[in-house]
């Protein structure tokens, strides 16, 4: 059971990575231009930089003490939670720099 979980995530990977990026030298995804591909970097970067502000404000919440119980979170909840905030930021991210890079 193992081995296909880890062959399903591998699959996924591959193919996500292709459809995001949009560049042709993964088996699967599309074939896109030069703007397309350079809207979906600068979406990467800005998801990415997100989700880094929000790992250190939480590394920085425990430093200093200040954390505010909101619930009892086991991690497999905080892990889907940053999972989701990654693809959440990205469709943002991607649909306002699509909005700047049409309107130049």
């Amino acid at each position: 059971m193992q081995f296909f979980v880890q062959l399903i995530v591998i699959l996924l990977w591959v193919v996500s990575i292709g459809w995001i990026t949009g560049k042709k030298s993964y088996p699967i995804g599309p074939n896109d231009d030069e703007r397309k591909r350079s809207i979906k970097s600068k979406s990467i970067i800005q998801s990415w930089t997100t989700l880094l502000l929000f790992l250190v404000t939480n590394y920085l919440f425990g430093v200093f003490n200040v954390n505010e119980s909101v619930g009892n979170i086991d991690s497999t909840n905080l892990e889907l939670f940053y999972i989701i905030l990654a693809l959440l930021t990205y469709f943002i991210f991607y649909i306002i720099n699509s909005r700047k890079m049409s309107a130049s």
